[in-house]
């Protein structure tokens, strides 16, 4: 029996979700140079960088909720900061590190939030729309938190009922800041898993912004490394996770070898070692 989580989905004949074209944004005191890139459908893209180098404010251009000061993130051909919020919620869904929750709801109700641009303006929830918000409860393993207060959730609780309302917009693009903070290793790889699985059995394209290096190598189809606002690499985890890039970027020094077991690249710490400042 097809589930309605399952029901929807974007066109199969569809390969690029979105596609970055010349795109910039300026600060007064920052900005994110030009990049250019594309994320298909059924690929779950990691953004990597150090803090303040510009990935939160990519992950907004890309959900349309920033206007770029040159440039367009392009969804189906159309900037998407030039689609209506309305259209724009059905098709990208977009998870922030925090999700003020500005009146008291219950977990369910919370979660029911997601549907809110399926429906009829002034319409109420239908059956069909609390059984795909059952399901994402389902999927982040959050249903017994369903009649809980969200104002009551644990960090890592909450980070799952936040999922779970994104997965209930159905929405072709997902993206997704730091989706990981606040929930043990465990959950973390179990999240992972769950939005890489979603990519490729639904066709969503996944974004992702992460400090966390190694699980971004285990997980991600393909990379984007950020520096001072520029796009310093751009490719398959193999082809971004260089030691001198990394190096270059954190400002530690690091080992970077293959998982003799995932063959994928892993990234240690070279504790008591200081970079060499001089460059000599």
């Amino acid at each position: 029996m097809t589930t309605k989580l399952e029901s929807v989905k974007p066109s199969e004949a569809a390969t690029t979700a979105v596609e970055v074209r010349q795109l910039s944004y300026r600060y007064p005191h920052f900005g994110l140079q030009e990049m250019n890139f594309a994320v298909e459908c059924g690929e779950l893209l990691a953004i990597l960088g150090p803090n303040a180098s510009g990935k939160s404010t990519l992950l907004k251009l890309l959900a349309g909720s920033l206007q770029p000061s040159a440039g367009a993130a392009l969804l189906d051909g159309e900037p998407v900061h030039n689609l209506h919020p309305r259209e724009r919620a059905r098709r990208i869904a977009l998870v922030q590190q925090e999700s003020p929750v500005l009146f008291s709801l219950d977990v369910l109700s919370f979660v029911l939030q997601g549907r809110h641009a399926h429906r009829p303006r002034f319409g109420f929830e239908t059956a069909d729309d609390v059984q795909i918000a059952e399901e994402a409860l389902e999927l982040t393993r959050a249903t017994h938190l369903r009649n809980r207060l969200v104002q009551e959730l644990s960090g890592g609780e909450k980070q799952r009922v936040v999922l779970a309302r994104a997965l209930a917009q159905q929405a072709e693009l997902l993206l997704l800041d730091e989706p990981t903070l606040h929930l043990d290793i465990g959950f973390q790889v179990e999240l992972l898993r769950l939005v890489r699985r979603l990519a490729r059995e639904k066709n969503y394209a996944v974004v992702i912004v992460s400090h966390e290096l190694n699980l971004a190598a285990e997980f991600a189809d393909t990379a984007l490394l950020l520096h001072q606002g520029e796009a310093l690499a751009h490719g398959v985890p193999g082809e971004v996770f260089r030691q001198d890039l990394l190096e270059q970027v954190f400002q530690t020094p690091l080992e970077v070898f293959n998982d003799p077991k995932s063959g994928r690249p892993r990234v240690l710490v070279r504790a008591g070692e200081e970079t060499d400042e001089t460059g000599d």
